[in-house]
């Protein structure tokens, strides 16, 4: 009897702890600049890489909670106030439901983009090349700092190592000659 009870409760705990996995919401990221905030609605519009306005919730308590080495330099979304800046939304949900957690500013601008498919990295010197469908490359320096969303997970890109042939969407910085991510999704 007493083996049956201990069996029935390992098997309602595990069940347990199984729907509160399969609960867990993952936290995605998007660069863009700041289209607007609107107080009443409790909205934010941003202006991603292709052109396309996304529309994110600001909630004052979100659901989820952000790595602490991305919160370190982010805002809780819904204390977010500058329009124009280019940012990284922090973000879970999907399609037209999605919910800011938190904001990091990458200020003014200006910021560029370039979608296409890594042809190699240098991890001597932390740079990949990525080429777009055009056949325009551009060599980008990888940092500890910049932000990876990597489709399952959000991270630093501390220990970022892109693969030839991985697709992916890099914002960075170009100052002279030299590019920096400041975001990268890879897929």
């Amino acid at each position: 009897m007493q083996r049956k009870l201990g069996f029935t409760l390992m098997s309602v705990t595990m069940m347990v702890f199984c729907a509160s996995a399969g609960a867990q919401m993952v936290v995605h990221a998007v660069s863009g600049m700041v289209k607007a905030v609107n107080a009443d609605s409790k909205t934010m519009d941003v202006t991603v890489y292709n052109g396309d306005t996304s529309q994110f919730k600001l909630p004052m308590k979100p659901k989820v909670t952000l790595d602490k080495s991305l919160q370190s330099d982010a805002v809780i979304a819904s204390n977010f106030q500058h329009i124009g800046n280019y940012v990284v939304v922090y973000y879970y949900g999907y399609g037209n439901d999605r919910t800011a957690v938190a904001v990091k500013d990458l200020g003014a601008g200006p910021l560029q983009s370039i979608e296409g498919t890594v042809v190699s990295f240098d991890k001597r010197d932390r740079t990949m090349t990525v080429k777009d469908d055009g056949g325009k490359s551009e060599t980008i320096a990888l940092n500890d700092q910049m932000v990876v969303d990597v489709g399952t997970s959000v991270t630093s890109g501390k220990g970022y190592t892109p693969h030839a042939g991985y697709h992916v969407i890099t914002t960075y910085t170009k100052a002279e000659d030299k590019a920096t991510a400041v975001f990268v999704h890879s897929q």
